[in-house]
């Protein structure tokens, strides 16, 4: 008997609005079609806990109405804090958090290039922004959750195991900690929250045990601490991403 998987339909929904987050600065587009939802019920689809989802309503709501440019200056100014300008020393791709030498464009983008390619799509352009940046990553997991079949959907938990949720969370946790602009803040706790609920209701549809790694497959993922040290990083000094 085929299972019903008509909830990830909403489920993949929620997940396209995080991503918008995290894919662009914040404009007046976004923030009107944001305007007036309950976060709290919006989100309550997939999540137990709504707490974070609570905070996000309350950020939203904490925008000025109407939106000036200066407000709007702001959340731009912070995006490009955290992924064009890197001055919070945030790394939004997987290679960066998952190797020793901590660059970009290494083993783990080609990693989940191969994943790409078995359901075939590619990113827009690698060299600009990598196949395992945050934004790619969860783009793959949205286009597995469309597809609305049992496969695709043990596929997305797999993959969100063995890359997503390797690194995301800590990336999450970080910006939640470094963003002054609320809603920054909070929609980067509310991804990492999201993404483990999303998860746990794959593996209550499709039965896909959360995969744990044999010791050799151990990825430590690049402390929070060793970042917490990079924010003090000057350029020349010492070697970084």
């Amino acid at each position: 008997m085929d299972k019903d998987l008509s909830v990830l339909e909403p489920a993949r929904q929620l997940l396209a609005l995080l991503i918008r987050l995290h894919d662009r600065e914040v404009d007046n587009e976004l923030l009107t079609g944001l305007h007036g939802i309950d976060a709290e019920m919006f989100f309550g689809a997939v999540l137990e806990n709504t707490e974070v989802a609570r905070e996000f309503g309350k950020a939203l709501a904490g925008l000025s109405q109407p939106r000036d440019e200066a407000t709007l200056d702001e959340l731009a100014a912070e995006y490009a804090d955290v992924y064009l300008t890197h001055s919070y020393r945030l790394a939004p791709t997987g290679s960066v958090w998952l190797t020793q030498e901590k660059l970009e464009r290494q083993e783990p983008m080609f990693a989940v290039r191969e994943w790409y390619e078995h359901y075939g799509v590619t990113v827009p352009n690698w060299r600009v922004r990598s196949d395992d940046h945050i934004v790619h990553e969860l783009q793959f997991v949205e286009h597995l959750l469309g597809l609305g079949t049992e496969t695709a959907s043990r596929d997305a938990a797999r993959f969100l195991d063995r890359h997503v949720l390797v690194w995301v969370p800590q990336f999450c946790s970080l910006m939640a900690a470094r963003c002054r602009q609320p809603l920054l803040s909070v929609g980067a706790k509310l991804t990492a929250l999201y993404l483990e609920a999303l998860r746990d209701l794959l593996q209550e549809l499709t039965g896909e045990e959360r995969w744990v790694p044999k010791e050799d497959e151990k990825v430590e993922p690049y402390s929070l601490t060793e970042l917490a040290e990079d924010i003090a990083y000057v350029p020349g000094v010492a070697e970084s991403w």
